[in-house]
């Protein structure tokens, strides 16, 4: 069940090829709407569950009835982070989470129109990036000083705010929004900390999500920014699972609990809650990953930074195609950020499960492929 009115679609491309145009609503599903009764599940669409009783081992729902169950998962997702602003109307402020959303700043972005945008992470900037394909001009407002400030290394920050700057869309760092001004309800301007007036007709605020714990909460699921899970994806009442963003999740490789915002996350924890309550041999550790189009770079992230000391550039950032290695202080492989540059990518997911020790100077110089650096890797330091 889900409270949208449509069936499960994929949210990537929103605020990418959907923006611009480029798919439907159809290439967006999931599955065909024919699969799902095909496969003996019944599909509620516009509902919600409104409680869950633990004891009786029931969920009541929007509609008032209420569905045994044997087995519960919470797949709530998270929702976009809301920040309020002095003069803003309802319908003034927008945001990018769902397909409703997506549709709606989708009419908003005309060419000519000038779009402000509060928050430089990873949806913010697709969204610019998808804003100057349709010849709007972008002003991307953003707290911290540098872009990507939670996500990403200073070096990445830096050739993503150069590239967008080369692609027109202009920026505010270390700056935030104080209030919007209307006329006759129609948006006009930004106001900015340091009292500067940005004409706008268009507000795009993305600034982080929160997760969809109450329901968890309610029944008295432990939860601490995230319905807390182990391993197989299970919280501490062995009936009921929870996956996906709505998770702080045990990571192995990483000796820590994390709440991961992430396709591959989601689709991890599936198979882990999958398995468990199948009876099946649980499936082996995945590092965490991530990735990202704006424009015509392809980010992917592989790992987390966690306890790296030392980074390697790989390849050539003024060319856009270069891979930054996240080292550990025995020169382990812990993260790798990849624009444009799958091997190491690929190569760095592997490294990441094995542990690999690398030569720095044999890592850094892109002329030796990857499966060079790694296969020398392995026979001078096996681990």
């Amino acid at each position: 069940m889900g409270e949208e009115p449509v069936p499960p679609y994929q949210r990537p491309p929103l605020s990418k090829a959907w923006l611009k145009g480029e798919v439907d609503q159809a290439a967006l599903e999931l599955r065909p709407s024919s699969f799902y009764s095909q496969n003996d599940i019944d599909l509620r669409v516009q509902t919600t569950a409104e409680a869950i009783d633990r004891s009786g081992q029931t969920v009541r729902l929007s509609s008032g009835t209420a569905l045994e169950y044997d087995w519960l998962i919470l797949a709530t997702g998270a929702r976009a982070r809301r920040v309020p602003f002095a003069g803003a109307a309802s319908n003034t402020v927008l945001e990018l989470r769902t397909a409703a959303d997506a549709e709606r700043l989708k009419e908003s972005l005309r060419a000519g129109r000038r779009a402000v945008i509060v928050g430089g992470g990873y949806i913010g900037l697709e969204a610019a990036a998808s804003a100057r394909a349709l010849g709007v001009e972008v002003t991307v407002i953003e707290r911290e000083t540098r872009l990507l400030a939670r996500v990403a290394c200073e070096t990445l920050s830096t050739f993503f705010e150069r590239y967008h700057r080369g692609r027109g869309v202009d920026f505010r760092l270390g700056h935030f929004v104080t209030s919007l001004q209307h006329d006759n309800g129609r948006l006009t301007e930004v106001i900015v900390d340091d009292g500067e007036r940005l004409p706008a007709d268009v507000l795009l605020v993305g600034v982080g999500a929160v997760p969809n714990e109450e329901l968890a909460l309610a029944a008295g699921l432990p939860c601490r920014d995230g319905v807390l899970v182990d391993s197989l994806a299970r919280t501490v009442d062995p009936r009921v699972y929870a996956i996906g963003d709505c998770t702080r999740r045990p990571l192995p490789l990483y000796d820590g609990h994390f709440r991961l915002e992430s396709v591959p996350n989601a689709i991890e924890q599936a198979k882990q809650a999958a398995a468990a309550i199948c009876g099946r041999t649980a499936p082996a550790p995945e590092p965490p990953w991530f990735w990202s189009d704006q424009f015509d770079l392809k980010l992917q992230i592989a790992g987390l930074p966690v306890n790296a000391t030392q980074t390697v550039v790989r390849g050539d950032p003024q060319a856009a195609r270069f891979a930054i290695f996240h080292l550990g202080a025995d020169a382990t492989v812990r993260a790798v950020e990849a624009v444009n540059s799958p091997p190491e990518f690929m190569m760095g997911r592997q490294m990441i499960v094995a542990r690999t020790q690398v030569a720095i100077e044999r890592l850094r110089d892109p002329r030796i492929s990857m499966r060079e650096v790694a296969r020398q890797a392995r026979k001078s330091c096996p681990v």
